[in-house]
């Protein structure tokens, strides 16, 4: 029997995290349990085994992926850690792009049985490793570039493929109960977080897969546009809930179903939901080049709300990369856009959450990135971030977790402008309201900037309370508002 070789990689970050093998044991095992993993009992003799070549089991590969990835600010992947990649009972991954529509529908279908049922066990829902750089950019462009051109001009993306009467017209109802559930599930998650009823929208997803599967000659564009609009708030939801190679499956599989519904606005908009993950990883330059290759597949034919999403995200990008120009360049574009999407008073539904306010909200973040760098935009920062928790107040109060972010920034923006009062002020607005959010992402962000608040300012009274405070979960417990949902939608015909 071969001697084990010792994990270099692995040890090698694990210096340099400054952990001892009992913290990383406690991180895994706290990591696991928020999983539902309640198997997984880590302890140092076992962290030990890991740095001597043992491999572990899933889903602590996984786990220790996220973990350092967290703690070095970046993303770290498997091989870098010198870990191999746990049997997955989904098959199908970037590298063998594109699929059918046939490949499409039975991929969504395992994929969300998967989660639903892993999940719980905490097998990260089965999803392969988190992409980035150019093992995720380069296949969608050589996907999406090639099929952009040859692709029909003038789909109409709420076609239908013509059906037997019959059976045309009991898929017809079913596609409006379907697109009516979609509007509640977005509802929910703008009111109360994705963490509360993820498996609810899973399983709907599920459904519609199903039903593509069954009569995949009936299906047409309709189907696959629900099916996009729902699995893309699937991967939001999962992001919501930290599930980040879960997140960016839906992605994917969103991406696919909106090429196959023909509908380039929508695969514009799953791109910037991609690019905002790609942006929170630290990766700015993976969101770039993912709106890059959208604009290009879309070849002008964004609506003016499509388009001032992706510049809107685009500005975030540059924010981060501490690029000036180019953040406000973006800025400018997307408000103009905005304002004419305003004007049509048109949009598509699944773009009801990007309203003035969530606009406001994202180029503030991108300038409150930028002051990061020059600290002179933080009153620019400021100034729109306070513009949309005034607007989220007044337009759209139900709006819970964009309100909170929004607070969130300008409580950001406000420290790094000096101002510790109005700082404070802003995050005790914003733990108020977080306690009847179900998010993950959002209470780490609390928590983050009421740690830089209390470490600008370590004797300011109201940001140590604060800052203790938010040291707990705040949304645990918490109750979601209570939003009726059309039962009927579960039901097929």
């Amino acid at each position: 029997m071969s001697e084990r070789v010792p994990n270099e990689l692995l040890g090698s970050w694990f210096v340099r995290s400054g952990w001892s093998k009992g913290e990383l044991a406690r991180l895994v095992n706290r990591r696991a349990r928020d999983l539902g993993a309640t198997h997984v009992a880590t302890d140092t003799s076992r962290v030990r085994r890991w740095l001597d070549g043992e491999q572990p089991r899933d889903p602590i590969p996984r786990i220790l992926t996220e973990l350092f990835g967290e703690r070095f600010g970046c993303v770290v992947t498997l091989s870098d850690l010198g870990l191999r990649e746990p049997a997955s009972p989904i098959a199908g991954t970037l590298a063998d792009l594109p699929w059918s529509g046939e490949r499409t529908a039975e991929l969504l279908a395992e994929f969300c049985r998967s989660d639903l049922i892993l999940g719980r066990r905490g097998a990260g829902g089965g999803a392969p490793p988190l992409a980035a750089g150019s093992a995720l950019v380069e296949p969608v462009k050589r996907w999406l570039l090639p099929a952009a051109a040859v692709r029909t001009v003038g789909v109409d993306a709420h076609a239908s493929v013509p059906a037997p009467r019959s059976r045309g017209g009991r898929l017809a109802l079913l596609a409006e109960q379907l697109e009516e559930a979609a509007r509640t599930f977005r509802a929910w998650d703008a009111a109360a977080g994705g963490g509360v009823r993820r498996a609810a929208v899973v399983g709907q997803l599920y459904e519609v897969a199903e039903l593509i599967r069954q009569a995949p000659d009936h299906s047409g564009h309709r189907l696959f546009r629900i099916a996009a609009e729902i699995a893309l708030l699937a991967g939001e939801m999962a992001f919501d809930s930290r599930l980040q190679a879960t997140a960016q499956r839906y992605q994917i599989l969103a991406l696919h179903a909106a090429m196959e519904a023909g509908d380039k606005a929508l695969a514009v908009g799953i791109l910037a939901a991609m690019g905002r993950q790609q942006i929170y990883l630290k990766r700015a330059q993976d969101a770039l080049d993912l709106l890059a290759v959208g604009r290009s597949g879309a070849r002008g034919e964004l609506d003016p709300l499509a388009a001032a999403l992706a510049d809107a995200v685009e500005s975030r990008a540059f924010g981060a990369l501490g690029f000036a120009e180019a953040c406000q360049y973006s800025a400018e574009r997307a408000k103009a856009l905005h304002a004419k999407a305003r004007a049509q008073e048109r949009g598509a539904d699944w773009l009801a959450w990007f309203t003035l306010a969530a606009l406001h909200t994202d180029l503030g973040l991108a300038r409150c990135d930028l002051a990061a760098r020059e600290p002179s935009v933080a009153v620019v920062a400021a100034a729109d971030l306070e513009t949309a928790v005034g607007l989220y107040e007044r337009e759209w109060p139900g709006y819970l977790r964009g309100r909170v972010t929004a607070l969130a920034g300008a409580a950001e923006a406000r420290v790094i402008m000096g101002d510790a009062s109005a700082a404070a002020e802003h995050l005790r607005a914003a733990s108020a309201l977080a306690v009847r959010l179900r998010s993950r992402h959002t209470e780490e962000r609390l928590r983050e900037v009421a740690a830089r608040a209390r470490h600008r300012f370590p004797q300011d009274p109201a940001l140590r309370e604060l800052s203790e405070r938010l040291r707990e979960p705040a949304g645990v417990g918490a109750p979601g508002p209570a939003i009726p949902f059309p039962a009927q939608a579960f039901t097929r015909t």
